[in-house]
């Protein structure tokens, strides 16, 4: 099973993204090649340290939600 996971843009610099993950607050390296237009604060789906699509704030908090919903019942 695949699972994305939601980060903010804080900078970009040529295709690479510092993302914040929304659910533990780490930031990561992330290649933002797959989407045009991207810019500091936009929220991103991620998988395999790419981002996937954008989304907005209200999408990106609703996931956030999901993921820790679902960690929680992991432990």
């Amino acid at each position: 099973m695949c699972v994305t996971r939601v980060g903010k843009i804080l900078s970009i610099t040529g295709t690479m993204a510092k993302v914040e993950f929304l659910d533990d607050k780490v930031t990561r390296d992330i290649d933002v090649s797959m989407i045009e237009g991207i810019k500091e604060n936009s929220f991103v789906e991620v998988f395999a340290d790419s981002a996937l699509t954008r989304l907005t704030a209200k999408e990106a908090l609703w996931r956030k939600k999901l993921w820790l919903e679902m960690r929680s019942k992991m432990n």
